[in-house]
């Protein structure tokens, strides 16, 4: 209690220095120098000492290979094989190891890939009732396994022997079924596999960004293979702060606090709280985030790409974002039209549920 009540009066000394402070200055030059000149001094200022320092760039190249931007055209030497006649871009990522194809989030699924030509993966990381890292992308698990309960408020060791195919349409093709994988099989399968990693952060309790340093710190090869992704900018702050080495990229989409899913004829759909009190609040902070996204955000997180949703990208928004040197990818494409005007019109990297219609990769 005392700590608390300390802390409390040192902060308004702090503020009580500061403000004089900047009265002083004010009184001091306001004769030459507008108001508005010492507010942007001053957000500048606090934003210089906020800003987490960019990764080192021959890094970011390595994971995401020579920027389609900068190719003068998409042709059978822009794969994954990197040699002295070949050279590596990043083109398909196989959302959720492919999710159409194999079980999503399996080890089958990132082992699939592997055999289809598709080195970049990405998965959802979500923590159990007894904060075991496990790759789980929903909520809850009646999707994908036919029972009830929510991954929260479960354990581990009830949800190690789940069937993870139960309803996948070609469950009678997995015979053995698929369990739930940890998120330390998934980094060591992928590492083993030579594929590169979007990890995908689900999990709102901040615990799992201890975990996820400890894993680059346990796993330093992923410093080099992965990318840490979240739709949640203070989740990627707050792992860059304690480890700036690893990559990163943020998730958006249109109104993605209020409501829980977007497409681009119909817009936003169905709120994500059932009180409107909420609803409206987080409306507040989707206006907020998305007026501070390419003013502030990106600048502070020092990202390297953007995750961005397939009905919001026109060749004015990639070529935004390659001027300050930030990699467009683009989710979810399925559609073979849409693969191909991706990454052969706006050139940039797409995620996918199938690499069934790839035809090289």
């Amino acid at each position: 209690m005392w700590s608390t009540v300390e802390l409390f009066f040192n902060g308004a000394l702090l503020w009580i220095i500061f403000e004089v402070s900047c009265i002083l200055l004010v009184n001091a030059f306001y004769f030459s120098v507008p108001w508005f000149v010492w507010g942007a001094l001053i957000v500048t200022v606090i934003l210089w000492f906020l800003k987490l320092p960019q990764p080192d760039s021959t890094i970011v190249k390595e994971i995401f290979g020579d920027d389609l931007l900068n190719l003068k055209r998409i042709n059978n030497s822009c794969n994954d094989i990197q040699d002295n006649k070949k050279q590596y871009c990043m083109r398909v990522v196989a959302h959720r190891g492919g999710g159409y194809d194999y079980p999503e989030n399996s080890l089958a699924a990132f082992r699939n890939c592997k055999e289809k030509g598709c080195n970049v993966v990405e998965f959802d990381v979500a923590l159990t009732k007894d904060n075991i890292p496990i790759i789980f992308h929903d909520v809850t698990i009646e999707r994908l396994t036919g029972h009830v309960g929510m991954v929260k408020e479960m354990t581990w060791s009830e949800l190690k022997e789940l069937d993870i195919t139960y309803n996948h349409p070609l469950r009678n093709k997995f015979l053995s079924g698929a369990k739930i994988a940890l998120f330390d099989e998934a980094i060591k399968e992928c590492l083993e596999n030579g594929q590169r990693m979007f990890i995908d952060i689900k999990e709102k309790d901040l615990a799992i960004v201890q975990i996820i340093v400890n894993a680059f710190n346990s796993n330093p090869e992923l410093f080099r293979k992965a990318v840490v992704s979240s739709f949640n900018p203070l989740v990627i702050y707050m792992i860059r702060k304690k480890e700036p080495r690893i990559i990163s990229s943020l998730a958006w989409r249109p109104r993605i606090f209020s409501t829980t899913n977007y497409t681009g004829l119909d817009g936003p759909t169905i709120g994500r709280f059932r009180s409107p009190f909420k609803n409206l609040f987080a409306t507040f902070v989707d206006i907020l985030h998305d007026w501070a996204l390419h003013r502030f955000t990106y600048y502070i997180l020092g990202i390297s790409a953007i995750l961005l949703h397939k009905d919001v990208v026109n060749p004015d928004v990639v070529r935004w974002w390659h001027k300050r040197g930030i990699r467009v990818i683009i989710w979810i494409v399925n559609l073979p039209s849409e693969k191909a005007h991706f990454s052969r019109v706006l050139k940039v990297p797409y995620l996918t549920d199938t690499l069934l219609s790839e035809e090289i990769l």
